[in-house]
C-alpha cells in the first residue's frame, strides 16, 4: 500500500481521534450530535448524565417559598402593622366629637350656676334666723304680722340641706364634664344632666304659672326655657352615636 493511501485511510478511519489541544475539554466518544450533554448545576454540584435539569433555579420566580421568609408571609399585608390595636404599641387617641365637647361645656356652665346657688343657699341658711329677727324688729311693715309661728330653725335647716344637695350636684356636673372630655365615662354627666332637666322643668312650670297670674314676665320665661333646653341638650348629645363610639373606643383602648 502506498503512502498516499495510508494518509487517506487514516483521515477516514472512525477510530482515529485527533490529539487534544491545550485549553479544550476532552472529546466524549459515542455522544450523538445535539444530544443531552452534561452541564454543571448553578451551585457547582454536578448532575449525573441522563437526568433532566432543574426547571427552576434558586431564587427564580415560581418557588412557593424563598429562603429566609416564613410560609404565608406577606410584607404588604395590612395586618400586624404598627399602631393597630392588639399589636405592639397603642392605638391613637380618638378625637373628641362635637357632641361630647358641647355637652361638657354645658356641664361646666351648669356647674358654675350650681356653685353660686349652693353658696347662696348655705349662706342664707346660716344667717336666715338673725336676718329675719332684725328685719321684723326694724321694719314697721312686720308690726301687724304675727311672726310667732315662724320657725326660723326649720327654715334654716331646709336651706342648708338644699345647699348641700346643690353642692353635690355641682361637683357631679363638673367632675362628669371632666371625665367626659377625657373619654373616661359619660355616666356622671348623664346623671347630672337628668337632674338638671327635672329641676329646670319644675322651674319652667313655676314661671309659666306665674305668668298666668301676672307674677312673672317674658324675661323669666325665656331664661327658664333656655335653662331647660340646655339641660336637655346635655342628655341628648351624650346619647348620640358619635359620643357612644368615642367612649367605646376609649374603653377598648384601656382594654376593658
Amino acid at each position: 500500500m502506498s503512502t498516499h493511501d495510508d494518509e487517506r485511510g487514516s483521515g477516514t478511519d472512525p477510530r482515529y481521534t485527533p490529539p487534544q489541544q491545550y485549553g479544550q475539554p476532552p472529546h466524549q466518544s459515542g455522544q450523538p450530535y445535539g444530544g443531552q450533554q452534561y452541564q454543571p448545576s448553578p451551585f457547582g454540584q454536578g448532575q449525573p448524565p441522563g437526568q433532566p435539569g432543574y426547571a427552576q433555579q434558586y431564587g427564580q420566580p415560581g418557588y412557593p417559598q424563598q429562603y429566609g421568609q416564613p410560609g404565608g408571609y406577606n410584607p404588604y399585608s395590612p395586618q400586624g402593622q404598627y399602631g393597630q390595636y392588639g399589636q405592639y404599641g397603642q392605638t391613637a387617641v380618638p378625637a373628641r366629637p362635637t357632641p361630647v365637647v358641647v355637652a361638657a361645656v354645658l356641664g361646666f356652665v351648669f356647674g358654675a350656676f350650681g356653685a353660686l346657688m349652693s353658696l347662696g343657699l348655705l349662706l342664707g341658711g346660716a344667717v336666715f334666723g338673725t336676718v329675719f329677727e332684725d328685719l321684723v324688729a326694724s321694719d314697721p311693715a312686720f308690726e301687724d304680722v304675727d311672726t310667732g309661728g315662724v320657725d326660723t330653725g326649720q327654715i334654716t335647716g331646709v336651706l342648708v340641706v338644699l345647699g348641700i344637695l346643690a353642692l353635690v350636684w355641682t361637683v357631679l356636673m363638673i367632675w362628669g364634664a371632666v371625665r367626659a372630655l377625657t373619654g373616661r365615662s359619660r355616666v356622671l354627666l348623664l346623671v347630672g344632666g337628668a337632674i338638671a332637666v327635672a329641676v329646670t322643668a319644675l322651674f319652667l312650670v313655676g314661671v309659666l304659672s306665674g305668668v298666668s297670674t301676672g307674677g312673672a314676665g317674658g324675661g323669666e320665661v325665656v331664661f327658664s326655657l333656655l335653662l331647660f333646653l340646655a339641660a336637655l341638650a346635655i342628655v341628648v348629645l351624650l346619647c348620640l352615636r358619635p359620643a357612644a363610639q368615642y367612649f367605646a373606643a376609649h374603653r377598648a383602648r384601656r382594654g376593658r
